[in-house]
């Protein structure tokens, strides 16, 4: 991973920090600021760079107070203030739903990217920018490499990508990893700007604050190293998959997966990725399944079990002579409402959204209403993967059975569209391409172009 380069201690080139991002055909761009040395900087760096240009997006600052302390409304004020000395538009945004007895960090992390995609909507722009330094990468692999000890995965260990799409529209861009936090500081310090420093980034009750303090200056160089080596790995890994998924697998209505047996052959690394992947997508994972799962389902796929079908990952694996097909198996599976004007995904794999004037019903078709498709002589390929698709109902009348091709018509202001959890909730830029591949197999629009240049290049 290449630092970015300090022409003095106390000065940074906004054009080599930002030299990766493409701004051309935007309007506006998102900066994420809490008052903090690391996200100031970036503020300043932004609109020192947007000086130097002749066209550039408009700023628009924003500042997500998550009202778990009284000073962060003062924080925000500061923010604000020097927002306006920049010429800088700005706005605070309040997470200000009830907070939760566990998981307050990720719960937190969650409502802050939701802010931030809202106001991103808003100011009509797709790219968010936020303060993640070179040090929060070393503390991220620090971390991840103690809990790939635990359970087994390495992919985590690429640390950070340089950019992340939510909700497959938003760019979420980290610009400062090639950059320290204290070169940051001191470039602060240099123009008597002050910042604010969050008295959490000081509590040892947080993995990251403990990772801090234990780290040493000459694991910095190795660190650094392995997250290259580990970033490169994943890209080949990732390109492997993606290619033997396109060889050898078929997906029919969203909701059945057939593998082709003699095809599905190669790079044991690959073949534990591309199963892994095709589980989280049929099963509505949005985590890729444990190894020993995806090694399980290779196993069976092979014939090298006694039994025809079996359970994993929320499908079922059914082996033929020379096929293998992957369906949700009928278990788990929700009935929700969703009202007016909402959206909602069922079971991590279908997305409805609802513009009428009352509440729309999506619940598995189960057993009981395959007869309806039965007297419609629809075309089924496998009933029991119709068995776990939605049927959609409004009013206590049922409207739709949603996975058989185009044999039931929505009304209008009601869509439902196959979700993949794994991907469109939360996607690395690092996994771009495989997530592509995995659309194309879904006849699903593309994801997002990347915004930034050599994203696999730290």
């Amino acid at each position: 991973m290449n630092v970015v380069p300090t022409s003095a201690e106390t000065d940074l080139d906004p054009a080599l920090i930002f030299d990766r991002i493409r701004f051309e055909g935007l309007t506006s761009v998102l900066v994420a600021v809490s008052g903090g040395g690391d996200s100031l900087a970036l503020l300043y760096l932004l609109a020192r760079l947007s000086a130097s240009r002749l066209q550039f997006p408009a700023i628009v600052a924003v500042t997500v107070d998550h009202k778990l302390r009284a000073e962060a409304a003062e924080e925000a004020r500061y923010v604000a203030m020097l927002c306006g000395e920049l010429g800088v538009a700005h706005r605070t945004l309040e997470w200000g739903e009830p907070k939760p007895d566990t998981g307050l960090s990720a719960m937190a992390r969650e409502a802050r990217y939701r802010l931030l995609c809202q106001a991103a909507r808003e100011a009509g722009t797709d790219l968010i920018l936020t303060g993640h330094t070179l040090d929060d990468q070393i503390e991220t692999y620090a971390m991840r490499e103690q809990r790939t000890r635990e359970q087994g995965s390495e992919r985590g260990l690429a640390a950070m990508a340089p950019a992340t799409l939510l909700e497959r529209e938003i760019w979420l861009v980290r610009p400062l990893l090639r950059v320290t936090r204290e070169a940051l500081r001191n470039y602060l310090r240099a123009r008597n700007i002050a910042w604010r420093d969050d008295p959490s980034n000081d509590d040892l009750k947080y993995e990251r604050v403990r990772v801090r303090k234990t780290l040493r200056k000459d694991e910095r160089e190795l660190i650094l190293a392995k997250i290259a080596a580990k970033t490169e790995q994943r890209r080949a890994q990732n390109t492997s998959a993606e290619r033997l998924l396109q060889q050898s697998v078929t997906v029919r209505d969203g909701t059945l997966a057939a593998i082709d047996k003699s095809s599905f052959r190669g790079d044991v690394d690959a073949q534990r990725l591309a199963i892994g992947v095709l589980l989280a997508a049929m099963g509505g994972l949005s985590l890729l399944p444990p190894a020993e799962i995806c090694e399980k389902a290779i196993r069976h796929i092979a014939g090298e079990g006694t039994s025809r079908r079996i359970s994993l990952g929320r499908c079922v694996i059914e082996v033929r002579r020379d096929k293998a097909l992957i369906l949700r198996e009928l278990r788990s599976l929700p009935k929700i409402t969703v009202g007016p004007g909402e959206t909602a995904i069922w079971d991590g794999r279908f997305r409805l959204v609802n513009w009428t004037q009352g509440a729309v019903g999506i619940e598995p078709i189960g057993d009981g209403r395959l007869s309806l498709l039965r007297e419609e002589r629809v075309a089924v390929t496998h009933w029991a993967a119709v068995r776990s698709s939605p049927a959609i109902s409004a009013e206590g009348e049922l409207i739709c059975l949603g996975s058989c091709g185009d044999h039931a018509k929505l009304p209008a202001g009601i869509s439902l569209a196959r979700h993949l959890a794994l991907f469109d909730h939360i996607l690395s830029g690092y996994d771009v391409g495989l997530a592509q591949g995995l659309a194309e197999l879904f006849r699903l629009p593309p994801y997002k172009r990347l915004p930034v240049n050599q994203i696999n290049k730290n």
